[in-house]
């Protein structure tokens, strides 16, 4: 019976090639869509789930909470990793790891630049198990100077990680010995290229602070500088863990925090692994995070567009009623039940819906490459059929397979044989108030989209173009190799020879640049009524003149001067912010320590966004350095800028040729802080792009049935004067219609949905009326170009034909 239904299908389906058509082509589009995301979403949630016994390994984040303000770290302090191992027993293993920032790696006589480097304890390995392809997981980071590198580094340096046992490293103080190579997890939060021995970098901080200096830092409970990673005999033991670990921070980081009359609070809390990439809230994080909001966003997408696909199979099937209505008929006649007609109709719609879905597939390993470069994914052709992906497939076509056949299966099926067999006319009514239900839907999800990009692009314009009060406009920032000291002496030298070049307006070194993660340091300052308060706040490094070529503007008293030696570690500026915030009527020469500085204000700047602009400027202390290790600043005109790079890498090899010059433009830098809403905008466009294709294969489809089944009455309207364009307004007005009333339920509800959206930022646009109304008129444009094809083609035909066809 099964066999004979699906025979019966595809008989229809050959019988009406441009109705199955597009069924198909609109029910693949939306299938491919919603797969695409499928897989995004997926690999979004599933972020570090694929280690073994992933379930039980966690790590500590912090929370610190000063006079009412908070801050969030996904760092810890220093010291907690000794104690809970001596301590709480439910711990198997701790680990920690520390960035060891960008660093430049010889082999023999070439050099590398790499980034994602990190010091961790010899127990990480334990702790977050990689796959390891050479090498003891267990000991490799035991004994100093020894360093694991990731496979695609083994292959880079020596060919294979066979080769790549045994083999030196060299960095510019050290030599390390490749003691491991591991299989790097793309899938994980940590990206690393290579993890170095933390006694390596314990030993190098004995030897710059010296042995007391090192032992009470290493017990600073506001140190902040490891990230610790812990597991546990049993997960559900996290709960009982995060106690003992609230009574740990009460028996040991208290009393040192009275002891250092700090009066701020400590909070210590257990972060599961698998929650750590689409958690934002933190700071410093490890990598940047993921957004679960654009997760949800994105599964939402999907579902519209599934949706609009089975409208589309409905709205087509309806209005075909009449034409299977005598067929049903017959059925009955000859004995058919009501159930064996809806399971023929429901054969038919999966029987479409699994065409649509081969159809599906192929446009998914098409649009591979573009999905890949909109999303920053790596996801390869064919690697996708995993166990969940299968089950999907086979959810989708059951869904769209029923969801979208059912309707009609139903309705069809409850036609009466002696009311079909008198008429051609559908017996139950042209049913006309359920397609433009349907339409009206089908537009309104694709309007909203559409209005969705149309802000998403006008906040992102925003975003680049407003005025950050700095200029990061034709800055040049070259990065200067951190670990070699004798470099950033002699960058007085090379900043000189710079300055010579009249397209080089003008030149400075500093710590940081705005757009990247700033320390945020524990200082002591100066109260309005002379008492002192303990604070925590953003720390901004530079060298004198830094400022002025970032056009950092004072509000009063001065900047750093190479002239005054007592500005290093006497002086320090604050910005408006901080001077409000800190109730400072006169700033002026408050008195500020923290670290080993005890320093005066000397000036206040005027804010400045030295962050995203997702949040408001924050209190901000610039402090001035000697040596910098970060960059250095280049203002270069806007001509003959090609020229001007080339001088610049010119000057810089005689300078420094051992490190290869990493440069870029500070404008573009600081705009990287907006990919996430970059990629949303894409991947928004294109989705919306497809709702309005998909919604006018429908429509295009439903204008052809419609003409089809008034024939005669044009044929009529043309014999007694009527125009083509006359013809062509009768067939167009109803559906223009419905994309009106579509635009008027998808205004207010695109307008909150993007109304809360924008709350992510402090600063934001307007949502003009001009923009839903040019998104309404496009939509209404489209629709009646699709519409009015359809029409004309109608309108143009011979009236004699049109009546003999009747």
């Amino acid at each position: 019976m099964l066999k004979n239904y699906f025979k019966i299908a595809w008989r229809n389906l050959l019988r009406h090639k441009a109705y199955s058509a597009i069924n198909i082509i609109g029910l693949a589009t939306g299938i491919s869509a919603c797969l695409l995301i499928f897989l995004f979403v997926s690999h979004e949630l599933t972020y570090d789930r694929h280690y073994p016994q992933a379930e039980s390994i966690f790590r500590v984040v912090g929370r610190l909470n000063f006079h009412g303000k908070e801050d969030r770290f996904s760092l810890s302090p220093r010291p907690l990793a000794d104690y809970v191992r001596r301590e709480i027993p439910e711990v198997k293993k701790i680990a920690r790891i520390a960035a060891a920032g960008k660093q430049t790696v010889w082999i023999e006589r070439q050099s590398f630049l790499e980034e994602n480097l990190f010091f961790a304890d010899s127990t990480f390995f334990e702790v977050i198990p990689y796959q390891f392809l050479a090498g003891n997981p267990v000991t490799a980071l035991r004994e100093p100077k020894t360093i694991v590198i990731s496979e695609e580094l083994a292959r880079k340096y020596f060919g294979s990680p066979e080769k790549a046992l045994g083999q030196v490293v060299a960095f510019t103080k050290n030599q390390h010995k490749v003691t491991g190579v591991y299989q790097a997890e793309k899938h994980s939060h940590l990206k690393a290229d290579a993890f170095l021995s933390m006694v390596t970098r314990e030993q190098m901080e004995k030897e710059r602070l010296g042995d007391s200096t090192y032992a009470e830092r290493a017990n600073e409970w506001l140190n902040f500088s490891y990230y610790t990673y812990f597991t546990l005999y049993h997960p559900e033991a996290r709960h009982a863990f995060q106690q003992k670990l609230t009574d740990l921070i009460n028996r040991r980081a208290v009393p040192w925090m009275k002891e250092n009359q700090v009066s701020g609070a400590l909070d210590l809390i257990v972060q599961p692994l698998s929650d750590i990439h689409l958690n934002a809230e933190f700071q410093h994080d490890v990598s940047p995070p993921g957004n679960k909001s654009y997760v949800y966003i994105f599964s939402l997408v999907a579902i519209f567009i599934l949706v609009i696909a089975c409208i589309n199979y409905m709205n087509l099937a309806t209005a075909r009623s009449a034409k299977r209505a005598r067929e049903v008929g017959l059925r009955k006649v000859v004995g058919a039940h009501r159930l064996q007609i809806i399971r023929q109709f429901l054969s038919e719609s999966v029987l479409i819906t699994g065409l649509a879905l081969v159809l599906a597939l192929a446009l998914v390993e098409l649009s591979l490459p573009l999905f890949n470069s909109l999303t920053g994914k790596e996801f390869e052709s064919g690697s996708f059929f995993t166990g969940p992906f299968v089950l999907a497939l086979l959810a989708i076509l059951l869904f769209v397979g029923v969801a979208a056949g059912s309707y009609p299966a139903f309705f069809l099926s409850g036609f009466k044989p002696v009311e079909v067999l008198k008429s051609d006319n559908n017996p139950r009514g042209s049913n006309a108030w359920l397609r433009r239900s349907l339409v009206v839907v089908q537009f309104t999800i694709s309007l909203v989209l559409i209005i969705g990009t149309a802000v998403v692009y006008s906040q992102l314009q925003f975003l680049k173009n407003k005025n950050l009060g700095f200029n990061k406009e034709q800055v040049v920032a070259i990065d200067i190799p951190t670990a070699d000291s004798t470099l950033t002496r002699r960058l007085p030298v090379v900043m000189q020879e710079l300055r010579g070049n009249p397209a080089i307006l003008e030149v400075a070194a500093t710590g940081n640049i705005p757009g990247e993660p700033l320390s945020r340091l524990f200082m002591i300052v100066e109260e309005e009524a002379g008492g002192e308060k303990d604070k925590t706040m953003n720390v901004l490094f530079v060298e004198a003149g830094a400022l002025e070529v970032m056009g950092v503007h004072l509000k009063e008293g001065r900047t750093f001067q190479k002239s005054i030696p007592t500005d290093v570690k006497g002086a320090v500026l604050v910005n408006e912010a901080a001077a409000n915030w800190l109730g400072w009527s006169k700033p002026l020469g408050k008195r500020v320590q923290f670290l080993d500085y005890d320093t005066k204000v000397i000036g206040v700047t005027q804010n400045f966004n030295y962050a995203s602009l997702h949040s408001a400027v924050e209190p901000l202390m610039i402090v001035p350095v000697q040596h910098s290790n970060g960059y250095v600043l280049a203002k270069v005109s806007t001509q003959n800028l090609e020229s001007t790079l080339h001088f610049l890498e010119q000057n810089w090899r005689a300078f420094d040729p051992k490190h290869p010059m990493e440069y870029f433009f500070l404008d573009d830098y600081f705009n990287k802080q907006y990919q996430a809403e970059e990629k949303m905008l894409a991947v928004f466009g294109y989705f919306a792009a497809l709702t309005i294709l998909i919604a006018c294969l429908g429509l295009f489809g439903l204008a052809s049935y419609t003409a089809e089944q008034r024939t005669k009455e044009i044929g009529i309207r043309k014999v007694l004067g009527s125009s083509v364009m006359e013809i062509v307004l009768l067939l167009s007005k109803d559906f223009a219609l419905l994309v009106v009333v579509a635009i008027l339920i998808a205004s207010p509800l695109a307008w909150y949905g993007m109304k809360n959206w924008l709350q992510d930022f402090a600063y934001r646009v307007n949502l003009s009326p001009w923009l839903f109304c040019l998104a309404g008129l496009t939509s209404l444009v489209i629709a009646i170009a699709t519409v009015s094809f359809q029409a004309a083609k109608v309108a143009l035909l011979n009236p004699v034909k049109a009546l003999r066809s009747e």
